[in-house]
């Protein structure tokens, strides 16, 4: 009988470690948090020091008696919870649910790789509880439950029910808002360039005019946005006609080469993934969302079956620091020594400084468990998902312990004999690919950069022909809609939120109505949105305010360090946030989410009510809950015109009986059991298959 019992919160964790230990030790799941705040009431009591009141979870009560009786008999209990906050809170609820056993059997172990170095590493340094760690994240849980379970029932009242609000969700939706109003703003403007095709012996090439007549030609404007500066790019030119004179002159000129710049750069690789850019990278990249990133990782984590063996392939995925263990980059320098020559690995190993506004947690950067497990060697075991996440990150940490790239750059200027104009060409060529080798830049990235182009020799004083010059049009380009990276990068910058959080941050506004995704990944506010964002700027200014909410994440992080008592956190914060609240409720004025228009009810004839919910813009019967009349409305807002099901010889699958029938649902086409509701079965149809069952029923 085991001696020993090890408390996880992943049945894949438990499976993954089970492999690495013997029969004296049983690992059980408890399948996440085993208690929480009770769902149907706050849960937090304002009179006693703002005490939480904790309930088992219905997942929690099926696996506790079982835990409970392992742990009265157990020697030791070693909770393995993950290694950052949410973790530790983990673990102390389970030693509060487990009333049985003994609290001091209770042990905590951490690591940061599921691999058996780790855990048997970690069970010979088994430690207390941390409960700074444990009052952080406590207090970011009531301080989430007072902002979402008061604010929330006043947004019922004012605006429509079910709506919700969230410390961090609404500022996050207060971005995507502003940042509506700032293209709105943004005035678009037409503005001209020049560039020039000069030659020399035979060889042609090009080079931008950037200074006429001792001005510059294209200058850069700064416009201050809600959350950052947004720069572009202007010029002095804002007509065709403007240009007439200048043309004229400059192809009547003589030029020279004025100057002749030579040099080698470099270019240093990026440190290794952290939660934020791991999740920006692989949205940019592979199209995965943050949300299944991180699920992708949690499994690359937890372990995947490798030729029979459970088998952790990626350290810790929720992280915000660049750390790397000593013994990794040891072996990260000797595999690319070995793999790519000793040029390709710096002689002494790089190191990341941590730049993350409040960066927490000791962890480790993510990077692969085995340097030497390639994710081509292990393609067969993972899935498609799998692999590319992997291969992902594997190389990213590859390339952050390689040698810089560099490159023979050389920078020419270029003027008239009159000195009217000034062009400037640049180019540069690789010398050294280094980090380049395994791990290339985005296309973006690249664009920053200097253009890679080839030039003729060229010294000082040579002359040169002007074999043509063309004006270029631009037009000047409003800031660009958030997507889901660069809202993240966003958030990070401003230190709102954390890693493990970005991923449900953008779900849950999304699911909420608050925001819409667009087909081209654009994430676009909705007139709902609006609404909850103005009502709450007008009456919650701190908690819409991004420096106010980062400054609360500071203060988390004061608790975690033991600096300051979570108690104190909390009453300060709710001494205004109450004062405010009273205001709202008496002086926030109801909104009309609904607009009337021509539109008549199909059922009564009545005027019809432009309304949005979640799943986009509908009429609605303005009788409504009298009358049930509703017409739906695409993206771009026409009508969707009634589908009548159409009839197949194709048998339901499932109960036999059945025809299936081809029904059209605001996701498009599907095929549906004739028998439903008795059978409930569907199966997706393409498209072009859609089109044919129609096609052919016409004919009949």
């Amino acid at each position: 009988m085991a001696k020993n019992l090890v408390i996880v919160e992943s049945p894949t964790k438990q499976k993954t470690i089970s492999k690495f230990l013997d029969a004296s030790y049983a690992i059980r799941s408890s399948y996440g948090h085993i208690r929480d705040l009770p769902q149907n009431e706050i849960g937090v009591d304002f009179k006693n020091g703002f005490k939480p009141t904790y309930v088992l979870v219905e997942r929690g009560k099926k696996i506790i008696s079982e835990l409970d009786k392992m742990a009265k008999t157990a020697e030791k209990v070693y909770l393995a919870t993950d290694p950052d906050r949410e973790g530790e809170a983990i673990s102390w609820h389970l030693t509060e649910a487990l009333k049985s056993a003994d609290k001091s059997k209770f042990k905590r172990i951490s690591f940061h790789e599921i691999t058996k170095t780790a855990i048997l590493e970690a069970l010979k340094n088994p430690r207390d509880l941390d409960f700074n760690l444990i009052n952080a994240q406590q207090a970011r849980r009531i301080l989430d439950r007072i902002v979402g379970y008061q604010i929330s029932p006043l947004l019922w009242a004012k605006i429509k029910k079910g709506l919700s609000a969230g410390r961090v969700q609404s500022v996050a939706v207060r971005l995507i808002s502003e940042r509506a109003a700032e293209i709105e703003a943004f005035k678009e403007s037409d503005y001209y360039t020049i560039d020039g095709i000069f030659e020399k012996d035979g060889i042609r090439f090009a080079a931008k005019m950037v200074k006429w007549k001792g001005k510059n030609v294209e200058e850069t404007v700064t416009l201050k946005l809600f959350a950052e500066d947004y720069k572009y790019k202007t010029s002095c030119f804002k007509t065709i006609e403007e240009m007439a004179e200048l043309l004229s002159a400059v192809k009547d000129s003589s030029f020279f080469v004025s100057s002749v710049e030579k040099k080698t750069v470099s270019k240093k690789p990026k440190p290794p993934f952290i939660t934020s850019s791991l999740q920006q990278d692989s949205y940019t990249r592979l199209g995965f969302t943050p949300e299944r990133t991180m699920r992708i990782a949690q499994s690359l984590y937890e372990g995947v079956n490798i030729a029979g063996e459970m088998t952790g392939l990626i350290t810790y995925m929720r992280t915000d620091s660049f750390n790397v263990s000593e013994d990794m980059q040891k072996k990260a320098s000797s595999f690319i020594r070995k793999a790519y020559g000793e040029t390709y690995a710096p002689s002494t190993p790089p190191v990341y400084l941590k730049k993350v506004k409040g960066a927490q947690e000791a962890h480790e950067s993510i990077h692969p468990t085995d340097i030497g497990r390639k994710p081509q060697d292990i393609k067969d075991y993972l899935t498609p998902e799998q692999y590319k996440l992997y291969d992902l990150i594997w190389k990213r940490f590859i390339a952050s312990q390689m040698s810089p790239a560099s490159f023979d750059s050389v920078g020419v200027e270029i003027k008239d004999e009159k000195d009217l104009s000034l062009f400037r060409a640049s180019g540069r060529t690789l010398k050294f690919d280094g980090y380049l080798k395994v791990y290339q830049e985005s296309e973006k990235e690249e664009d920053e950069d200097e253009e890679e182009k080839t030039l003729p020799p060229l010294n000082e004083k040579d002359a040169l022909k002007l074999k043509d010059a063309q004006p270029k049009p631009h037009r000047t380009s409003p800031p660009s809609h958030y997507n889901e990276a660069s809202l993240i990068k966003t958030l990070e910058k401003h230190g709102i939120g954390r890693p493990s959080t970005y991923a449900s941050i953008i779900s849950t506004i999304i699911d909420r109505g608050y925001v819409k995704k667009e087909k081209d990944k654009r994430l676009t506010i909705t007139e709902l949105g609006k609404i909850v964002t103005e009502k709450l700027k007008m009456f919650f200014k701190d908690i819409m305010s991004l420096s106010y909410t980062a400054g609360i994440e500071d203060k988390l992080d004061d608790i975690a360090d033991g600096a300051v008592s979570w108690e104190k956190i909390i009453s300060d914060f709710y001494k205004e946030f109450s004062k405010n609240l009273a205001n709202a409720s008496e002086n926030m004025a109801a909104a009309k989410m609904a607009v009337k228009t021509s539109e008549k009810c199909p059922l009564c004839l009545s005027p019809m009510l432009l309304r949005e919910s979640r799943f986009g813009k509908y009429l609605s019967c303005s009788r409504f809950p009298k009358c049930q009349g509703k017409i739906q409305l695409d993206a771009q807002g026409n009508k969707i015109e009634k589908f009548n099901a159409v009839k197949t010889d194709k048998e339901c699958s499932k109960c036999k009986k059945g025809k299936m029938l081809l029904r059209k649902g605001p996701r498009g086409f599907f095929l549906g059991c004739s028998r439903f509701p008795s059978c409930r079965n569907i199966e997706s149809v393409s498209d072009d298959e859609a089109a044919k069952i129609i096609s052919q029923n016409r004919g009949k």
